[in-house]
Parts: structure tokens; C-alpha cells; sequence
């Protein structure tokens, strides 16, 4: 391909049915949203009453939640296939297309020279969204093993601390020691707010100064 121009436009039709996949998905659980019970109580025994009393009142929308959510749970590999997709074809724009050769001086002694073309793009928990998504493409592509490259996994522990509610605190979308989430392409694209196909070309289109 000639250019970053031509590489969205020939990738859109693919990309757009990327999303349409993905979103499909991400509607299971959409579709029965879980009940809430807000509340102020004096006593542990009225608050227990009052869990009964929710629950009791609320059971066919709670059961409704559960099926919601079995449902997506059989659908999650199926939604990191689509997720990690969209990260390979972002991976592959700006390994062709970047024209950065500077790296961040926080970022010296952690990307080497030829990750610098990923070293741009907006700033999502102090990490340029480039890295982040050459990281996440890494550890989906790798997941079997076992570890992953420095640049990755120190991008993911900066995910995972620095939220802004303290380093005590770990994220566990994004928490690969503890290996929680079972789905990291899709919490990364959805940090990214990558939900909508306008919303990842406008990005490129950014990342990629076009």
C-alpha cells in the first residue's frame, strides 16, 4: 500500500465488520443490564432485610442478568479473536506508516529503536496509545507463552497502576500478574474507547498525522 490514506481505506470494509462482530457481542450483555439496590441503613439487620426484600422483588430481573451473562461468557473467545484482530491491523498501520523515530524520555531503556514508530498518539494512563496497542497485539498474539517482552509487560503494569487511585491499587483489567481478565484485547480497546469504527479511524487517522 502507497500510503497510511490508502491503508484505511482499504482496511475499513474489514475493520467496520470487526466492529459489527464485536459490538454484537458486547450487546448480550447490554440487553439485561443487572438491578442496583441503593440504600442507607441503621442496623446490619435492616440491611439484611432489605437485601431480602430486593432480591425477592428483583429475582426474574437478577436471573435475567445471570443468562445475560452465561451467554457472553460462551461468546468470550469469540470476542478476543475480533478485539486482537483490531489490534493486529492498528499494529500493522503504524509498523508500515509511522513516521516517529523519537522515544519519550520515560520511555528510554523500555522501547527499543524499532518500537519507536509506536511511541504516539494521545496519552491514556501517561502511556501513548501507540505502545499501548503494539503491547496489547503482543500479549494477545503471545498468550500461550507464558511471558511476554519487557516493552509489554511493562506497558501493562503502567495500565494497571497508574489509574489514578493509587499504586496499592491494581487494575485487574489490566493486571497480567494475577492474570484475572481473560480477555485483554478487549479491555484494551475498550480503554481506548474503541467501540465504534469512527472512533478507531479517528484515532489512526491521528496516530498516523493523516
Amino acid at each position: 500500500m502507497e500510503d497510511a490514506e490508502e491503508f484505511i481505506t482499504r482496511t475499513q470494509s474489514a475493520v467496520e465488520s470487526l466492529f459489527l462482530g464485536i459490538r454484537s457481542y458486547l450487546q448480550i450483555l447490554e440487553s439485561s443490564r443487572p438491578p442496583v439496590l441503593v440504600g442507607s441503613y441503621s442496623s446490619e439487620l435492616e440491611h439484611k432485610k432489605a437485601v431480602e426484600d430486593w432480591t425477592r422483588e428483583n429475582a426474574a430481573s437478577i436471573e435475567a442478568s445471570f443468562k445475560a451473562q452465561r451467554a457472553f461468557m460462551s461468546e468470550r473467545y469469540a470476542l478476543a479473536v475480533l478485539c486482537g484482530s483490531l489490534l493486529q491491523v492498528a499494529t500493522m498501520a503504524i509498523r508500515l506508516h509511522s513516521r516517529n523515530r523519537r522515544i519519550p524520555d520515560e520511555f528510554h531503556g523500555i522501547v527499543n529503536p524499532s518500537h519507536a514508530p509506536f511511541c504516539i498518539g494521545r496519552r491514556v494512563r501517561d502511556v501513548p496509545i501507540g505502545l499501548i496497542i503494539v503491547a496489547a497485539r503482543n500479549q494477545y498474539n503471545h498468550i500461550e507463552d507464558g511471558k511476554l517482552h519487557k516493552l509489554s509487560s511493562v506497558i501493562f503494569e503502567w495500565l494497571a497502576t497508574k489509574h489514578g487511585f493509587g499504586l496499592h491499587i491494581r487494575d485487574p483489567a489490566f493486571d497480567l500478574e494475577k492474570n484475572l481478565a481473560w480477555n485483554y484485547a478487549s479491555n484494551v480497546t475498550g480503554l481506548l474507547g474503541w467501540r465504534r469504527y469512527q472512533d478507531y479511524e479517528h484515532d489512526m487517522r491521528s496516530l498516523l498525522g493523516i
